[in-house]
């Protein structure tokens, strides 16, 4: 018997006390499919592309380019078909499901779906060509979403999966392909040739609705559980088929999937210290087998309600303007490229707002600022209730039992994560997590510290994307001086946040306005700001509620201060500008700047040695005119403008307390370090 509660069933219940092998060869019934398809094989798809207009055009314009012939482009591009398409086979698919279920029964307690959302997709999949668009934590998201679709009798999806990552393990790479993967490069720079086969390649099976196609609008996995900023390259190309009039629709569909526990959340935290994963290879899944014997709780799909393309861009734009030339030249007007966008923001904050907050994101909230202390259970179960009632206020579904004390979910989620929380004498403290094998840093105290720590942030990260706004105009209240803000000083300094947080934090452009008065509405609603004739009375709005929020982000804020030190401390080289680097090589050395920092105790926060926070930073700081950029190989180096990134490390220092350090040219060799009290 399946276990329901609100709207979302269980399905591993049933697969726990029935026969696996009959469920893996069962007869799929009344299996949607678009009404106007024409079934082809995937041989035949590939087929299609190669002999589409706009492969053919490319080809001969490459050819007579580049002054070869025709035919050795051809073959080049055969096989980049070769090395992308997919496979589909049912029968594969039958095999690995047998495996699959084996391995989600045994790492988790449910996998829950909502009903809704799997009755719109049948009615939506005959009517429409279908783009699914999940939200990406996890290699296992990819998998969960195609046992869905088994489960309820749906057309198995074709997936975009990064060839960097799949293509090359040998069997698992040819039996993803064989359950409906196809392969990507991560990045297609300027070949013409690749784009036109991609492209075509993508388009033609929406035409043709082959199957629902699926791909990640954030580009890749967050390792930080945060969302990141959509990438509209793949989502262009496919509904480029729509702006030209070749489909009278598509339906966009964001999928949210929430983990109590993420199977790679240790790997990621090293990652992000700059300890290089272990590369994809059958040897490793085999290794890892042993995480079969841990718990990783529960996992909660919820399925949006489609987004038309059609009703969103209705007014927007004029499709009549591709009359007039052939349909395979890739050219979308600016109204075209800026609805993309548009849509794609749309997407992210759909998939955020139907998250399902778990009750271990609010803990680890609360344990993160209490990292050095400690902190009682009795405290935790307290402090958690308060901001899940916080949480609950601002709109997000909190998956808290009602029928359960608190004390108890504290325990329970406690117990799920034993690998980096010990618990003793009733005091919860933070363990430090054993490194696997290839990871080099077993006696650097600093970094297993930060790997602990960066692993518990990222569980805090599924909840930062609804206090973000909030806790944006809360630092300005806390960091302000003065008796009184002004409105008009407060949106000004809300903006600055909005711009040097766009990399970390995913906010919809042409919002800016609209989410500062909705900040400010839900503060005064929870009696966490106090505001009088044009402005905010600062002393009554220093509470609780805006002092938890500041300190949430606060560790942002300090790394890209922390960065900023970095790069005032390089020397002029060429025309008074330091020499240009790449943003990883920046990132890296500012690294070894905070590390110091941490070892000197002038700060505490272990974050700020997130190389993703660091190279967010950056691109922040180049997208804000304060480095100068250098084209090389189509990668960006950079060098710092002093005055700009100056005057931001002091706009930074008005909203946190940060060490007065005095930094020499060469950072990572001699820092001298001066504490301040903050009255």
């Amino acid at each position: 018997m399946a276990h329901y509660k609100d709207g979302y069933e269980d399905i591993l219940e049933e697969r726990r006390h029935k026969s696996d092998l009959k469920y893996c060869v069962k007869q799929r019934k009344d299996v949607p499919q678009y009404k106007y398809r024409k079934r082809r094989s995937p041989e035949e798809v590939k087929e299609h592309v190669i002999h589409s207009d706009r492969v053919k055009y490319t080809v001969e314009k490459l050819a007579d380019r580049l002054h070869v012939t025709q035919e050795a482009v051809r073959r080049e591009a055969q096989s980049i078909l070769d090395e992308m398409a997919h496979s589909l086979n049912l029968k594969a698919v039958r095999g690995f499901a047998y495996f699959l279920i084996k391995i989600f029964k045994s790492l988790f307690r449910r996998i829950y779906v909502n009903e809704e959302g799997v009755r719109q997709l049948h009615r939506l999949i005959h009517e429409y060509p279908v783009l699914l668009m999940p939200t990406h934590r996890s290699y296992m998201d990819f998998l969960l979403i195609s046992y869905i679709f088994y489960e309820y009798d749906l057309p198995l999806p074709v997936i975009a999966a990064a060839m960097a990552d799949f293509s090359n393990m040998k069997f698992f790479g040819w039996l993803l392909r064989q359950c409906g993967a196809f392969y990507i490069r991560r990045s297609f720079g300027t070949d013409e040739l690749y784009w036109a086969i991609f492209t075509e390649y993508v388009q033609t099976q929406l035409r043709n609705g082959d199957q629902p196609m699926e791909f990640f609008v954030e580009g890749t996995r967050s390792r930080t559980s945060k969302s990141y900023t959509p990438r509209i390259g793949m989502l262009a190309a496919a509904l480029e088929s729509y702006f030209k009039a070749e489909l009278p629709d598509v339906m966009i569909v964001p999928i949210s999937i929430s983990y109590d526990r993420i199977l790679e959340e240790s790997l990621y935290a090293f990652e992000l210290l700059g300890i290089p994963k272990p590369k994809e290879s059958a040897s490793g899944v085999f290794k890892a087998r042993s995480i079969l014997s841990e718990d990783f709780g529960c996992v909660h799909f919820f399925i949006a309600d489609a987004i038309s393309i059609r009703q969103f861009s209705t007014g927007h734009i004029d499709r009549v303007c591709h009359a007039l030339e052939p349909r395979y030249i890739n050219n979308l007007t600016k109204e075209e490229a800026e609805l993309t966008t548009q849509l794609a923001f749309q997407i992210v904050r759909e998939q955020q707002r139907h998250l399902v907050i778990s009750p271990w994101a609010i803990m680890a909230a609360i344990l993160m600022q209490s990292w050095e202390t400690g902190i009682s259970v009795r405290q935790l179960v307290k402090e958690s209730d308060w901001l899940k009632r916080q949480a609950a206020n601002m709109g997000a579904y909190v998956d808290w039992p009602g029928n359960t004390s608190p004390d108890s979910v504290v325990r329970h989620y406690l117990g799920l994560h034993t690998n980096i929380l010990a618990v003793s004498d009733d005091m919860v403290m933070p363990r430090l997590v054993q490194p696997s094998a290839h990871v080099k840093v077993q006696n650097d105290h600093v970094m297993l510290n930060a790997a602990t720590n960066i692993i518990l942030s990222s569980y805090r990260n599924q909840l930062m994307h609804v206090f973000v706004r909030v806790a944006m105009v809360s630092l300005s209240i806390n960091g302000c001086m003065q008796d009184c803000l002004s409105m008009d000083n407060l949106y000004s300094q809300y903006c600055f946040l909005e711009k040097i947080m766009a990399r970390d934090f995913v906010f919809q452009p042409g919002h800016t306005r609209a989410d500062f008065e909705q900040a400010l509405l839900m503060l005064q609603h929870s009696g966490g700001l106090c505001a009088s004739d044009g402005g905010v009375l600062v002393k009554k709005s220093i509470t609780k509620h805006t002092t938890f929020y500041s300190q949430m982000f606060e560790p942002f804020l300090l790394a890209y201060w922390v960065l900023c030190q970095h790069l005032l401390s390089m020397s002029g080289s060429v025309h008074g500008r330091p020499l240009p680097r790449r943003l990883k090589d920046l990132a890296r050395d500012a690294q070894v700047l905070g590390k110091r920092l941490v070892e000197q105790e002038a700060i505490k926060h272990y974050e700020v040695l997130s190389l993703d926070i660091l190279g967010n930073g950056l691109a922040t700081l180049a997208s804000m005119g304060a480095m100068y950029k250098d084209k090389r190989n189509e990668e960006n180096w950079l060098s710092p403008n002093h005055v700009m990134v100056s005057q931001i490390a002091q706009q930074l220092a008005a909203f946190i307390e940060v060490p007065a350090v005095q930094v020499t040219q060469e950072a990572c060799k001699s820092i001298r370090v001066v504490l301040t009290a903050k009255i």
